[in-house]
């Protein structure tokens, strides 16, 4: 019987020696879970567990991590916060302006099927096309005489010589009627292949005496600009003589009433230049006298407006150049002829077109 309680305390010392060995097992095990995963449990060290971390990045965490606590010596400086930004707010859509009622039919003649198109706006009235450029030469005669050195006197033979050239190499001189209308481009079918305007500026005497014969031998028309104020002075042409010419079919125009230099006088000057030498012309000729030319080639702004406010239709220059349609009505060009140069330089001035 003594044996019995024996067996029994030795029993109970096992079983307690086992369950010991046992916790203490669990207890290392768990231990060292925890130490692979970066954490050690409170109190197991002195030293407290440090959590790894970077300084500047943001640790985002799903919902179904359990906070994390973060001792504060364990970080350089405070964890950067999030600053959310809210969106900006949506832009407007822009309004757009009104649909124009101008469009492109406004300025360009719609296509046979635009009509179709809803809403097309279209053009009644079809643009009016740019001309094409007419050119004529107008050859600017003076005094034909002989006078060695005179730039713009021309010998009688000179002129005749150029006259043949003309009339040998296909050219037609033209009335003044005649030119205006080519200018205008009316008639052109009926144009002259090569036409040329012949003028003669200042009505000197010897226009009647040298030229006109001339120029009746080739049946050559020709337009003189006169100052009628001086009609009277010895070596112009007088009334009678100016008649003359319009017989033998030249075209009588006003070259100021006395050649003044225009751009030194006054508008009530101007304008008596103007109006009194085409008063004259028309009343002793009997016919319309409203084509211009400039004395010295001079004019400014006051000449131009009186010649539009008068109702003069054109107006010559002593500008370089084949006369266009493309030019002011009153600032034609022509063709100076220098009675010093030969053939050669004529026949130059005549093949250069503008």
């Amino acid at each position: 019987m003594v044996g019995v309680p024996m067996n029994y305390q030795r029993k109970r010392i096992l079983f307690y020696s086992v369950l010991a060995g046992l916790l203490t097992i669990l207890l290392i095990l768990v231990s060292f879970s925890l130490d692979s995963s970066g954490y050690q449990l409170q109190g197991s060290s002195s030293t407290p567990a440090l959590i790894p971390h970077q300084v500047d990045a943001q640790i985002v965490e799903s919902p179904s991590q359990a906070p994390v606590e973060v001792y504060p010596f364990a970080l350089d400086k405070p964890a950067p916060s999030l600053k959310i930004t809210p969106d900006p707010p949506l832009l407007e859509e822009p309004k757009l302006p009104a649909v124009s009622t101008v469009t492109l039919n406004t300025y360009v003649p719609a296509p046979p099927n635009a009509s179709a198109v809803s809403g097309a706006v279209q053009s009644t009235t079809r643009p009016t096309p740019l001309p094409s450029k007419i050119s004529i030469p107008v050859l600017n005669y003076h005094s034909v005489t002989i006078d060695p050195g005179n730039v713009v006197v021309i010998s009688p033979a000179k002129l005749e010589e150029q006259l043949i050239y003309l009339n040998d190499h296909g050219y037609t001189p033209v009335s003044l009627t005649t030119f205006i209308s080519l200018i205008e481009g009316k008639d052109v079918e009926a144009a002259p292949e090569k036409p040329v305007l012949l003028t003669f500026d200042d009505g000197y005497i010897d226009n009647y005496e040298q030229a006109m014969p001339l120029l009746a031998k080739y049946a050559f028309p020709a337009t003189l600009f006169i100052s009628p104020g001086m009609s009277d002075q010895e070596g112009y042409l007088n009334w009678e003589q100016i008649k003359k010419l319009q017989e033998a079919g030249w075209d009588i125009q006003p070259h100021g009433m006395t050649h003044p230099h225009l751009p030194q006088l006054s508008v009530d000057q101007q304008a008596f230049e103007m109006l009194e030498a085409r008063k004259q012309i028309e009343e002793n000729l009997g016919t319309k006298a409203d084509v211009y030319c400039y004395p010295y080639g001079e004019y400014n702004k006051t000449t131009l407006k009186l010649l539009k406010d008068h109702g003069f239709r054109y107006a010559f220059t002593i500008e370089q150049g084949f006369a266009t349609n493309q030019q002011s009505p009153y600032l034609l060009k022509r063709l100076f002829i220098n009675g010093e140069e030969g053939l050669k330089s004529f026949i130059r001035k005549l093949s250069a077109h503008d």
